[in-house]
């Protein structure tokens, strides 16, 4: 006979990989944007500031729905948050796909954003457990890190598509393919029973006091910037260099018989790959550095190199801008997780509630992400993408002269 519990292992096990999957998909629907949005802007013969509504409405979903999918999260577990954010995402990608006015695209993505958000406010609990809770943080770890690598497959996914004749809406088809298939898994699923601890429950009686709180309200603030800025970094790098250095996306660094140019037909959709690859690799290594320097110290060392990296973006030529866009996503590694950290680590309680409200700090994306495209479009993609350096300097200005925790040993 079969051992009960060698089954519930490989059961959990089966479902470690099914959230990892389900991390990927969202890292390419939240990556594909910054590839897709000049193709947006020419399809439907939009404005730059329509077309920056992309980002917006889904950034906008974290805004909207962090706290409340939190509190479905607490209430009803973690499978019925997973299965409605999973179909969410495949019933965004479809409608994107087969949608024939720029509208109908901006709602499909607003869809999308808020399955997103779903998946990541439930699935970051549920992956505890999955496994022995000593190998939590290892497997949280892993998740996120394999997870970004589908921030850095879009860009190279949608240009080979288009180079086979391909719309640049047949990733969303894929993608809605590849969850529907996940929603199934889950659907029939058996998931392990587990309870919320009482730091992750959402006590709205003591939301305002926290919302109050310096620590949460300048830190909340970092988030909020910061993933603004990334956001309107990474969404405008094809847009800027056609504008700028009139790099069109179609061109290549290699030549058309090549085979190298199948697989990176684009320069600027490489690099924006790049930005999302260095990224990760970024945090592994900075990971492995946290154990000999202090991570205050390795915060303001990127934190400062993030806007260095910039501004010789915005002001170089073509060769140093494309070099310094793929850095900016390098230094950008241990941005989030210093602000997130530093704030966790300054409460000894109720830290589901500011997880929440960091969270919903997200919506950063939404507003700083529009305002580079309307500016942009009104003034140049210069002007556009200065619009990230403030926000980048204030998460430098955190680095240095916050007083958020960044280690548990702080004093």
């Amino acid at each position: 006979m079969s051992n009960p519990m060698v089954r519930s292992e490989k059961k959990h096990s089966f479902l470690l990989v099914v959230t990892t999957l389900m991390y990927v998909i969202f890292g390419l629907l939240t990556s594909v944007i910054g590839v897709v949005i000049d193709r947006f802007q020419s399809e439907y013969n939009v404005s730059l500031a329509v077309a920056a509504l992309l980002p917006l409405a889904f950034f906008l979903a974290y805004g909207l729905t962090s706290i409340p999918f939190g509190m479905l999260m607490d209430r009803r577990g973690a499978k019925l948050v997973l299965l409605t954010g999973t179909g969410l995402m495949a019933a965004g990608a479809l409608l994107c796909y087969f949608s024939d006015n720029y509208v109908a695209v901006i709602v499909s993505v607003f869809l999308i954003g808020i399955g997103v958000t779903a998946v990541q406010i439930a699935g970051n609990p549920f992956i505890r457990v999955l496994d022995a809770p000593s190998r939590y943080t290892a497997n949280l770890t892993m998740v996120i890190g394999i997870g970004a690598l589908g921030y850095a497959l879009s860009p190279l996914i949608v240009p080979v598509l288009q180079s086979n004749g391909c719309s640049w809406k047949t990733i969303y088809l894929l993608i809605a393919i590849v969850c529907i298939a996940i929603l199934l898994i889950v659907a029939f699923a058996q998931f392990p029973e587990a309870k919320a601890g009482e730091e992750e429950r959402l006590d709205l009686s003591r939301l305002w006091t926290l919302f109050r709180h310096p620590i949460v309200c300048t830190y909340g603030l970092g988030i909020f910037l910061y993933v603004g800025a990334e956001v309107g970094v990474s969404s405008y790098i094809i847009t800027f260099m056609n504008e700028v250095h009139h790099l069109d996306n179609a061109q290549s660094f290699w030549g058309e018989a090549s085979f190298l140019y199948r697989i990176f037909p684009s320069k600027t959709a490489l690099i924006v790959a790049l930005f999302w690859l260095l990224q990760a690799v970024g945090r592994m290594v900075a990971s492995f550095l946290m154990r000999f320097v202090s991570e205050r110290r390795i915060f303001i060392f990127h934190s400062a190199c993030t806007v260095i990296a910039l501004l010789c973006a915005i002001a170089g030529n073509e060769t140093v801008s494309l070099v310094a866009f793929a850095l900016t996503g390098y230094f950008t590694c241990v941005s989030f997780t210093s602000v997130f950290s530093a704030v966790i680590n300054s409460f000894d309680r109720d830290h589901g509630m500011i997880s929440g409200l960091l969270g919903t700090a997200i919506v950063g994306g939404a507003l700083v992400g529009w305002l580079v495209g309307s500016v942009g479009n009104r003034w140049g993609m210069v002007a556009g993408m200065a619009v990230n350096v403030p926000a980048f300097l204030y998460v430098f200005a955190l680095s240095v002269w916050g007083k958020g925790r960044l280690d548990v040993n702080d004093n």
